[in-house]
């Protein structure tokens, strides 16, 4: 039995249940008791964060851990490549997101109330988003997802955040041009057929958050 804790806004319990549709799996989504960092969460998953995998008894954290275990867990369809060189490619382009893309979204999220926006802040957390896509497509050419034609655990965590990107930019109306490729490889992923329902859910979980944080 597979238990996943997470919330329909986290970006990686989006990423998490993206991989988990993939596999076919069947799994319960749980909130976190008290939420998550609680003490009563805590108890359960040591480190509080979200999502956790919890799965006979065997608990584990961090979203890329998980993807890596599910992955080996239902090897089929596999979601990474054969070659060597190809499945380390497919690890930077994860960690790449994680740790270039994913932390500059969020860093918009203390912008969103309108009594708190910074406009000189907003300009430039664009221009270096801007410039990590850019980056993104010099280093990897979709095709049409980023490891070729099949889902791979690289993509899992950009559908959320070309769904922020999108929401983010009709609040806070700021400039940013992704290169072609990338604007093609984000269509191709949120059409893919594993894809297309949990991003929807997420743009919903997204809306209502963002009514939430509008109204103060």
């Amino acid at each position: 039995m597979l238990v996943l804790y997470d919330l329909a806004i986290s970006s990686y319990g989006c990423k998490t249940r993206i991989l988990l549709r993939h596999k076919g799996l069947e799994w319960t989504s749980l909130a976190p008791p008290d939420g998550y960092g609680s003490p009563a969460y805590c108890k359960i998953v040591p480190s509080g964060t979200i999502p956790a995998l919890v799965h006979d008894g065997f608990t584990l954290g961090e979203s890329d851990a998980i993807a890596e275990y599910v992955n080996e867990l239902a090897p089929e369809p596999a979601m990474l490549p054969e070659a060597i060189k190809e499945r380390a490619m497919a690890r930077a382009l994860s960690r790449f997101h994680d740790t270039r893309i994913e932390p500059l979204l969020r860093a918009y999220f203390g912008q969103v109330a309108p009594t708190n926006r910074n406009v000189d802040f907003i300009a430039e957390n664009a221009a270096l988003l801007e410039r990590r896509f850019l980056q993104l497509a010099e280093i990897q050419t979709p095709s049409p997802l980023l490891t070729g034609a099949d889902l791979s655990l690289a993509d899992c965590g950009f559908a959320p955040s070309f769904a922020i990107l999108d929401c983010l930019q009709g609040l806070l109306e700021f400039d940013l041009t992704l290169p072609a490729s990338i604007k093609a490889y984000q269509a191709s992923l949120c059409a893919h057929p594993s894809v297309k329902d949990e991003y929807a859910d997420y743009v919903k979980a997204l809306d209502e958050w963002a009514v939430a944080k509008m109204a103060g």
